[in-house]
């Protein structure tokens, strides 16, 4: 197994960028960002950003990272010399190294420095995944490095030095240590296959220092950022890292009398339901007064809203406060269709408290059903009715039984109530406000049945 001419190319991912979690401040050091923040916003909380450069093994979780200012950058040759000597989990030189063009173009003559020592350098092709993938995950483990190493002062320097430190002890815990518990025995065969390799050394004398050239590439990563929020410096004991959290700052009275909060879980309720809603998401984010990169940022937690534009968007999705849970619910009625199963599964959960309901087809006792449509009945118990409309003939239509849990199957109806049924979910799709208000009114109608909880009409 150790035998160097059956061993297939060692690959290597090489990449570099802004920092996207950590950055570096006058008084607490290396700050810890919980979420992302632009680096104009980063820079008014005192905040200097740092470069991360990482090498890491293609398709293993093993990577080792170093850090520079970004005044004094170090050059390609430099990390990779270092790391092929220092990162014990690589194994040394690799066959291939693959980088994206960005950095190819930053450093021309790096190509012709690695083929003397016998590496070849790879442009990754723009469809690679992989690649891009290797930086993501450098960048979200970066923020969870532990501080080990307590710099001689804080400043800027002496601080990205004692985090390079860190960065080089955690490789090393990392790769001394055997892969276990990653629920993939494959992946820990592979992992421990790769570090049973044997050692391939660089050469005692480093590859020529050269500079490279910087550009926005380095921090491309701002552009999906959503607009600022409050955040508060926050010194957590277990990491020893002081972190920048989203939020208001608790009061100091709040920390010693810790007061009941309700859970806000408003944004992934409303992520579930736009994703059911009849009309699209830019509309129902219209409808709300908000554009859809706000209610896809407010929905995917990376962005908050105001009071006001929380109130409106609740009130168009009809989620409302359960006082007795301390959160918020999916009050309906709804329309909904079903598209993700997920998202259906989510909210069918919410609405009926967990499956106390007798969901149901409705299909006429006497006529023709809709050509395009199948209509399932969430009839939670003293609840108003949510009607499901489901593509014939789509897979997630087929899987509907597994989704809403005590499913009882078709129920034929009266056709007059049938045509109501049609009629009321036409009317609910016709634009996002529509929706809560005419399934109110058709459980008014029929306010007796589910009040009563015999909900069908004879």
């Amino acid at each position: 197994m150790n035998d160097p001419t059956t061993q297939p190319n060692r690959e290597h991912h090489f990449y570099l960028s802004i920092a996207k979690f950590l950055f570096h401040h006058p008084q607490h050091g290396i700050v810890a960002v919980r979420d992302p923040i632009k680096l104009a916003d980063a820079k008014r909380r005192e905040l200097d950003p740092i470069i991360l450069y990482g090498v890491a093994v293609a398709g293993l979780p093993i990577r080792w990272l170093t850090f520079s200012t970004v005044g004094q950058r170090k050059s390609l040759c430099e990390v990779l010399w270092t790391a092929w000597k220092d990162g014990e989990g690589l194994r040394g030189l690799p066959d291939v190294l693959r980088v994206n063009r960005y950095i190819a173009q930053a450093d021309p003559g790096l190509a012709a420095d690695l083929a003397t020592i016998g590496v070849r350098l790879e442009v990754a092709d723009t469809k690679d995944k992989a690649a891009p993938a290797s930086l993501r995950s450098a960048q979200d483990d970066s923020r969870w490095l532990s501080k080990r190493h307590d710099p001689v002062d804080l400043s800027l320097a002496a601080c990205v030095e004692a985090l390079c430190l860190d960065a080089q002890e955690a490789h090393n815990r990392s790769a001394r240590r055997r892969p276990r518990g990653l629920s993939n025995r494959k992946l820990e065969d592979s992992i421990e296959q790769w570090l049973s390799w044997p050692m391939r050394k660089p050469p005692s004398v480093p590859l020529e220092d050269r500079d490279w050239e910087a550009g926005p590439w380095l921090s491309s990563w701002e552009s999906a950022l959503p607009p600022d929020q409050p955040r508060y410096f926050h010194y957590d004991g277990m990491s020893r890292r002081t972190w920048l959290i989203s939020g208001e700052k608790p009061s100091d009275d709040d920390d010693e009398f810790p007061a009941y909060e309700e859970h806000d879980n408003t944004a992934e309720i409303a992520r579930n339901l736009v994703a059911c809603w009849p009309n699209p998401p830019k509309d129902v984010a219209a409808a709300a007064g908000i554009t859809l990169r706000q209610l896809q940022w407010f929905t995917s937690e990376r962005a908050t809203l105001d009071k006001s534009t929380h109130y409106d968007l609740r009130h168009l999705l009809g989620i409302e406060f359960d006082e007795r849970m301390g959160d918020y619910t999916p009050a309906g009625p709804y329309v909904l269709i079903a598209r993700k199963a997920q998202a259906i599964e989510a909210i069918y959960q919410e609405i009926s408290g967990g499956g106390d309901a007798c969901p149901c087809e409705l299909v006429p006792a006497q006529g023709q059903a809709d050509p395009s449509w199948r209509y399932v009945l969430i009839n939670a118990h003293s609840t108003p009715p949510t009607i499901v409309m489901a593509p014939r003939g789509e897979a997630i239509t087929e899987r509907l039984p597994d989704l809403v849990l005590n499913y009882e199957g078709i129920r034929p109806v009266s056709q007059a109530f049938y045509r109501d049924v049609v009629t009321t979910c036409a009317r609910a799709c016709q634009t996002p406000q529509a929706n809560v208000r005419e399934m109110a009114e058709f459980a008014k109608r029929y306010e007796r049945y589910w009040i009563d909880c015999a909900w069908l009409p004879d």
